[in-house]
């Protein structure tokens, strides 16, 4: 512990040193102009599409974090996810819990992102975070990450944007070209402690044509913790330990002219766990009752398993001289089928599954009817259809096997079907005042309408099958439909050719997760039949979308060999949406609700091949309360974090030491994530001659014993249905991570 943390202060004040004395390049306007060595953004290269159109760094009025293909390609085959590379490498976004299939709780700026691929994106009307368990770092080119409210991207965007960008043919030099690469990870801590992964693709490119396929293959084994215990199995969320899945992956795209381009690309993508490890609950699960029973026992057997399931298409076609305006037309289509693992009820288990279908259009024009002046308007549509159900398990098998054995009986419904249909126009405009001083502005106006089918209760469903009645009465569906006017406004300032400052307004809403509020009822039961006595219904309940008012003043530098930016930011939304957890479904609350903090990213080239960096996020989430604002639930609250990194570089070997301290958090119920500091050991060794790479990584350096953040929010929100000693999820110890790249 002294080791780590003697480490961690060195690494922290190596970075605000030489941060403090780095040295101006001699001319600021070239430095902007030339991509630098390793890591930094470059303020007047990077185009990113914050606003729906390629839009320079320098111009806009936000916080933008641009994550490189490069970057993320040598971190994740030395063995980091891309939940991991995105905590290190964007000061406001919550540090990942390793091995956990979901991202719920890793905020942006302490609420929740929209995250796209390619624009198209993951969030749906039943969300259940998964949406960084849809790609392998492979087939991914870059990642944009827009921070905070943004009004142009509409619903579920109140804390900000990430945009995962993949590879494509175009990215590729010219004429063919091929990749693979295969690597392993191990903790060497017992049968099964055994990660493979293995990637190929090929792609063309020529004047006119380009195309990649893309397969990616990851297989991973048993986990341990730092003691070389094997970890808890997550039931809730489920985990991605002995899982294995597949990315496969294409692109076609088409120049048509100097000024039109045609591109369709597909995904599908597949990960699914199959274990023989399970929670053992005790003979009759008497382990309810008497937590020191629980414990993790091979031997488990289930024809239900974890899964997440994703195909996509996405097609674009774009215009650049349209009546003088340029043109950006995008159709896609997403289809997702989710399962998750068996789970204790009062009188049953049960598994729950979910598909969800959705496709639209979206399309965007970009004028610019003077040199100061650019306007970017266009509209949106995408319908997105829910349904689910849950398989219902022969409850005496369970029992005698103390759940380790599940067998489906019957299949049941789950929540209602939702159907919701969007429609949105938007307007955005920049516009050069002077040579310094850019203002920015938009509007978007959404009109939601959501269709809730009817339902009979989930348990009175489960009483059919089981034979305890014979008919019950349905929960009355309908429709529910609300809009929302969304503003924002900017400025941009630059001092120089290098260094800005900015601030910002933005609104953005988020919808209340519609399956999880409707559908509940009370029923009587008579002569075999559920009498419904009353019910959370669309006619007595409409839901309505949540608006969040986000503010942001911030500054940035890039110098080329030193950036440095930092932002201060506010939200605050006028109601809340909490877990009953006891029920598990979604509860609206009057209750004010804000996030506020800072955010700061350093990085700095030395000579001799060195670079050192530094992040940090401090950040406050809270609720009003009758006695004032406290501390929102460890369920949905983000943690501060701090983070940095020492690398070297020479001419074929490259070296990163990195950490991140996680501070504790305790919310207004005393429950409490307790913080931890981790430290990784990346590196690479290029063989030229050969065209090849050997990566290699120690992660969790000093084999730190701890609860993930992830962990901690479980046993908030699931600790009333049962012991929270089986919600206790722990981090993986310290793994040994090669892998070897070639290139033809």
């Amino acid at each position: 512990m002294r080791l780590e943390l003697r480490l961690g202060v060195s690494l922290l004040a190596l970075t605000a040193a030489v941060s403090a004395h780095a040295q101006e390049p001699e001319n600021g306007t070239e430095a902007t102009r030339q991509a630098p060595a390793r890591g930094a953004t470059v303020l007047e290269a990077v185009t990113v599409t914050g606003s729906r159109a390629p839009q320079q760094i320098s111009e806009t009025a936000r916080t933008i974090h641009v994550v490189r293909g490069e970057d993320i390609q040598a971190r994740a085959r030395a063995g980091e996810n891309l939940q991991q590379i995105l905590a290190q490498e964007i000061p406001s976004f919550d540090a990942a819990s390793f091995g956990a299939r979901t991202s719920y709780g890793q905020n942006l700026r302490g609420r929740t992102a929209l995250v796209l691929i390619d624009g198209v994106s993951l969030n749906s009307a039943r969300a259940v975070s998964r949406q960084f368990d849809s790609i392998d770092p492979f087939n991914i080119e870059r990642v944009e990450v827009l921070s905070g409210a943004t009004a142009i991207y509409g619903g579920n965007a109140t804390g900000g944007i990430i945009n995962i960008i993949t590879k494509k043919g175009k990215h590729a030099e010219e004429g063919l070209h091929a990749e693979v690469m295969a690597g392993a990870r191990s903790g060497f801590n017992g049968d099964g402690d055994f990660d493979k992964n293995g990637t190929a693709a090929v792609t063309y490119r020529s004047d006119d044509w380009d195309a990649r396929f893309a397969v990616a293959g990851l297989g991973t084994g048993t986990f341990y913790d730092g003691r070389g215990n094997q970890l808890m199995p997550d039931i809730t969320q489920t985990s991605t330990a002995d899982n294995r899945s597949l990315d496969i992956m294409g692109s076609l795209g088409f120049q048509i002219d100097a000024t039109r381009r045609l591109e369709v690309s597909g995904q599908h993508f597949d990960s699914r766990q199959d274990t023989d490890h399970g929670i053992y609950f005790g003979p009759f699960l008497s382990a309810l009752a008497n937590p020191s029973l629980f414990e993790v026992r091979s031997g488990y057997r289930s024809d239900f398993n974890p899964e997440t399931s994703r195909t996509m298409l996405n097609a674009t076609y774009t215009d650049d001289d349209v009546f003088g305006q340029s043109l950006l037309l995008q159709a896609f289509y997403r289809s997702e089928a989710v399962q998750f693992h068996p789970f204790p009820a009062s009188t049953y288990f049960y598994g729950s599954s979910q598909e969800t279908d959705y496709y639209g259009l979206k399309a965007a024009m970009v004028a610019e009817p003077t040199d100061s002046l650019r306007i970017t308007y266009g509209i949106d549509a995408d319908r997105d259809s829910f349904s689910s159900r849950q398989n219902i398990f022969d409850r005496m098998k369970a029992l005698t096997s103390g759940a380790m054995e599940f067998e489906t009986v019957g299949i049941t419904g789950l929540y209602p079907a939702i159907d919701v249909s969007t429609v949105a126009g938007f307007v955005e405009a920049s516009y050069e005042m002077t040579d310094a001083l850019t203002l920015n502005g938009g509007v978007r106006y959404q009109y939601v309408d959501t269709q809730v089918g009817d339902f009979v209760g989930a348990q009175q469903q489960i009483a059919i099958l089981q034979g305890l009645a014979t008919s019950a009465d349905v929960i009355p569906g309908g429709s529910v439909n609300y809009d929302a006017f969304l503003l924002n406004a900017g400025a941009t300032y630059s001092i120089t050719d290098t260094q800005q400052v900015y601030a910002n307004f933005s609104q953005g809403f988020e919808l209340p997760d519609p399956a999880k509020y409707y559908g509940l009822g009370a029923y009587t039961l008579a002569g075999g039949h559920f009498t419904l006595i009353n019910s959370v219904n669309v006619a007595q309940s409409a839901l309505e979308a949540i608006k969040t008012n986000s503010f942001e003043i911030g500054y940035r530098q890039d110098e080329g060999d030193y950036t440095f930016d930092t932002a201060a930011f506010y939200s605050i939304s006028d109601r809340s949406i909490t877990l009953n957890r006891t029920t598990l479904a979604v509860e609206m609350q009057d209750q004010e609700r804000r996030v506020y903090g800072i955010e700061s990213k350093v990085g700095v080239e030395l000579a001799y091949g060195f670079d050192v960096g530094a992040l940090g996020q401090w950040v406050r989430t809270e609720v009003k309360t009758p006695a004032g604002w406290d501390t929102d639930s460890v369920g949905a609250a983000s943690t501060s974090k701090l983070g940095g990194h020492i690398g070297w570089r020479g001419e074929a070997l490259s070296v990163r030491l990195q950490g991140q301290h996680v501070f504790d958090l305790t919310d207004k119920d005393d429950y409490r994530i307790e913080g931890y500091t981790l430290f990784d050991l990346v590196g690479a060794y290029r063989f030229e001659d050969a065209n090849a790479t050997l990566n290699f990584g120690i992660h969790n350096l000093f084999d730190k014993d701890y609860t993930t953040i992830w962990g901690s929010r479980a046993k908030a929100l699931y600790g009333a249905l049962a012991s929270e000693t089986i919600f206790d999820y722990k981090g993986r110890g310290r793994t040994f991570a090669v892998s070897l790249t070639k290139s033809f």
